[in-house]
């Protein structure tokens, strides 16, 4: 009797060997999503406060990138390299005037769920160039463009938006961002943008719980 339970305890522990070595052997990842890098293009719709001329809001591209990392089950945080451009405009005569901006967003995400997060955070935007754009009969595209120089310089901006996926790598969102020069005394002209985008993620990774142990 003492050698049948002797035999069943010591093939219990083979069995129980055998299957922590076979554990260990394997990397696991969490089903939850970790982190993601993906590509961003969307549309700015600007409007322009502190001027004197009262322009109207104009319509332009964006583009770059976006890295989004978890922090918990409800909390993001998300940092975007955007080339950006902000447009105003002149109805009478028809102007339009340009400024092209590199956006750098920080935001904090709060997850509704898994697919529809909203956003908080800060903006810095570093100015590139600006052009004004005008009637011209002469030219083939119709409008003349030429270089602008003005008192629009580097932004830093508040944000807010939200966020949700419609497929499995394809997400859409709305912001606002808004400057804070009224707040610290700047009496020159700042933005308001309103910015929509289609993102696309190239590459998501998944928390590692256990880690690949070699086997000799």
């Amino acid at each position: 009797m003492i050698k049948i339970m002797n035999y069943k305890a010591l093939t219990f522990l083979l069995v129980l060997c055998v299957y922590t070595t076979s554990l260990s052997a394997q990397t696991v990842y969490s089903n939850k999503e970790y982190s993601r890098f993906g590509i961003a293009i969307g549309l700015t719709s600007s409007n322009l406060y502190n001027d004197t001329v009262g322009y109207a809001s104009g319509i332009l591209f964006n583009g770059g990138f976006f890295y989004n990392l978890s922090l918990n089950d409800k909390l993001n945080v998300g940092l975007e390299l955007l080339y950006s451009g902000k447009s105003v405009k002149k109805e009478s005569p028809i102007i339009k005037y340009r400024f092209y901006y590199v956006d750098i967003p920080l935001f904090i995400q709060y997850k509704f769920s898994e697919n529809i997060r909203a956003e908080i955070g800060v903006q810095y935007s570093k100015y590139i160039n600006s052009k004004f754009l005008y009637i011209d009969g002469s030219k083939k595209s119709g409008m003349h463009v030429q270089s602008l120089s003005s008192n629009i310089d580097n932004e830093y901006s508040m944000l807010l938006g939200a966020e949700f996926d419609v497929l499995k790598d394809f997400k859409v969102g709305a912001r606002y961002t808004y400057s804070l020069k009224p707040f610290i005394g700047k009496a020159l002209p700042y933005f308001g943008v309103f910015q929509f985008t289609l993102g696309y993620v190239v590459n998501r990774s998944n928390k590692q719980i256990f880690g690949k142990k070699e086997i000799n």
